[in-house]
């Protein structure tokens, strides 16, 4: 039987991850939880703040901050099972955020990591915003539990944001698509057992079936959030 709270989602970090997250959900939905009428889907709040640009460098990062906390205030007046954030390089802000939350928040990276974890895997390639490939979210996270992380080359970042931006401008080409897909076979080739997608960007560009097992993050948070909210 369904909650009667709704799933809240602080996304814009940027708007094409967040509208991918909402249609996944609903996608989701369906597979996994038969919804077929209006009332069979969840009740979901998504809030879609323009916060500056920081998936490079953190210049930018108080002002957001400071415009996330707002909504996240705003929210707590809402009948809300938990909240999420609809970007991985966001997640630096977390802690902060949950400290004017009453709501809960759920960690995209930790639900990643479990399933990752779960399917016993040793060695895993990260794919991600240069943020988030240089505060190490994933890498600390996966080490806890002693599975290696394999990274793109430093040389690579500026390309892997410039793919980014270009999904979040909506000007991807097949070169951005061929790139990506060069930098994943070399880290499969450097020992990695799967890929995860630590950009909620980088699923609108990576193709969905792959030589070795792909971790969507969009996907696997999305998937955690409704079991909550049907369980």
């Amino acid at each position: 039987m369904k909650c009667k709270s709704a799933i809240g989602i602080l996304g814009g970090m940027g708007p094409e991850a967040s509208g991918y997250m909402y249609k996944i959900l609903i996608d989701l939905s369906i597979k996994y939880f038969k919804a077929k009428n209006n009332d069979d889907f969840p009740e979901i709040v998504l809030y879609s703040v323009p916060v500056p640009d920081f998936i490079s460098n953190d210049k930018e990062k108080h002002k957001a901050l400071k415009m996330l906390k707002e909504k996240v205030r705003a929210l707590n007046r809402l009948n809300i099972l938990c909240l999420s954030l609809a970007c991985n390089t966001a997640h630096m802000l977390l802690a902060d955020l949950q400290s004017v939350s009453a709501i809960p928040f759920v960690s995209m990276i930790d639900e990643v990591v479990s399933v990752v974890k779960k399917d016993k895997k040793k060695t895993i390639g990260i794919l991600g915003t240069p943020m988030t490939l240089q505060i190490g979210f994933y890498q600390d996270r996966l080490a806890e539990h002693g599975i290696v992380s394999v990274m793109p080359h430093e040389s690579d970042y500026t390309t892997i944001e410039r793919i980014i931006r270009n999904v979040i401008s909506g000007k991807v080409t097949r070169q951005d698509k061929k790139l990506l897909l060069e930098m994943a076979d070399e880290l499969r080739e450097r020992g990695a057992e799967g890929i995860i997608l630590g950009c909620t960007e980088l699923p609108l560009v990576f193709p969905s079936k792959y030589k070795i097992p792909v971790y969507n993050s969009v996907e696997i948070l999305s998937l955690s959030l409704l079991r909550r909210y049907y369980q």
